[in-house]
């Protein structure tokens, strides 16, 4: 009788185990779960559009570094990860040309993540639907996925989005509607690779997985987002100033970096928040960051003309995965006469409105300034 419950048990064991073998097991479950996990990011961008024949545009996020050279109405793509090359310049097609441009273009760029790996839609040649070339990317790769076309028009302000059936489907969400549309699989458009050879090799000869920031001058770390992990502003260098006090105080790139659910990041950054030299006075340009709880300080100094030199202090408010202006003030201090009392301003949110911290600019600041 033992002996016949212990097979019995061992059968049931068995059974259970095979289990994962269909839609319920353990894997599939997991896979489930990730693949509903994958969120439309941010990511910064850096672009170096100018007359000619060569351009560039550098998308960057969580330590993944997408650099597309644009060479002669062709564009080549390079995948870097903590700035070591997963995948070296291959020629994709994005469309920058046709019934478009470079900044029209770099708008309808997407990326979908979920903390380990994701897809990079590119948009291709529309002609009555948006159309988008998908290529996934992990740590240690980059590859073509498909060609797919929003044929659904009823969707029009959309945020990106991913299911699994079968397998992996991507459609997209009306932000207003709330109306989901899904996308059509297309045949892939063609890469030309007539130049390939030429275009390439200078590519891969030159070194492309530096920081694009360019030197780093500074960093503060703080748990700003309130959810036990560090997080970090990064001040690089601006390696166009004239000499090397212009470069480290004026027109500096800002970038902080937020902690977010596992090992996902939100990057922000800001080229013109720091206040450009001026020609018509002495000042001492970025001084330091002060942080506090959910809140940090940029501290600069600028000058309304050769005599009044201005402190001033933007302080941002971080909300989650945002960054938001508080606060702008304004101490003043006359050269000329260093008795002269001048009362110093304050613009609280009331008076500034809702504002992200990569939307603040210094001709904003000064606008703020000029207000009566």
């Amino acid at each position: 009788m033992k002996a016949k419950i212990l097979v019995l048990f061992s059968i049931f064991l068995m059974v259970f185990s095979c289990k994962g073998k269909d839609g319920n097991s353990s894997s599939e479950v997991v896979l489930k779960s990730e693949i509903q996990n994958y969120k439309e990011i941010k990511f910064t961008v850096k672009s170096d559009y100018k007359e000619g024949t060569e351009n560039s545009l550098d998308l960057s996020f969580n330590d993944f570094l997408f650099r597309i050279n644009l060479i002669d109405e062709r564009a080549y793509l390079k995948a870097d990860y903590k700035n070591k090359t997963v995948k070296d310049f291959q020629p994709v097609i994005y469309n920058y040309t046709y019934d478009s441009d470079f900044l029209n273009a770099e708008k309808r760029i997407k990326i979908l993540f979920n903390g380990k790996d994701g897809y990079l839609f590119l948009p291709s040649y529309t002609e009555e639907f948006e159309n988008f070339n998908v290529y996934k990317f992990d740590q240690e790769n980059l590859s073509f996925y498909q060609t797919l076309a929003l044929e659904n028009l009823q969707c029009r302000d959309w945020v990106l989005e991913a299911e699994n059936k079968s397998e992996i489907v991507f459609f997209v969400t009306d932000k207003a509607t709330k109306t989901r549309c899904n996308f059509t699989k297309q045949e892939p458009y063609p890469v030309s690779d007539a130049n390939e050879k030429q275009n390439i090799e200078p590519l891969k000869n030159h070194n492309t997985s530096a920081n694009i920031y360019g030197k780093v001058l500074d960093e503060f770390v703080s748990d700003l987002n309130s959810d036990g992990k560090k997080d970090k502003i990064v001040v690089y260098q601006n390696e166009d100033g004239k000499d090397e006090f212009e470069k480290e105080h004026f027109n500096l790139i800002l970038k902080v970096v937020l902690s977010g659910n596992g090992s996902s990041m939100t990057e922000k950054s800001n080229s013109q928040l720091i206040f450009p030299s001026q020609s018509n006075c002495v000042s001492e340009g970025f001084s330091n960051i002060v942080s506090k709880g959910n809140y940090f300080t940029i501290e600069q100094q600028t000058c309304y003309d050769y005599n009044i030199i201005v402190d001033s202090y933007s302080t941002f408010k971080v909300i989650g995965s945002e960054i938001y202006l508080y606060k702008y003030g304004e101490t003043y201090f006359d050269k000329s006469n260093h008795e002269k009392k001048i009362p110093e301003k304050i613009w609280d949110e009331k008076k500034i409105g809702k504002v992200k911290f990569e939307e603040v600019d210094s001709k904003f600041l000064m606008n703020l300034r000029n207000k009566k």
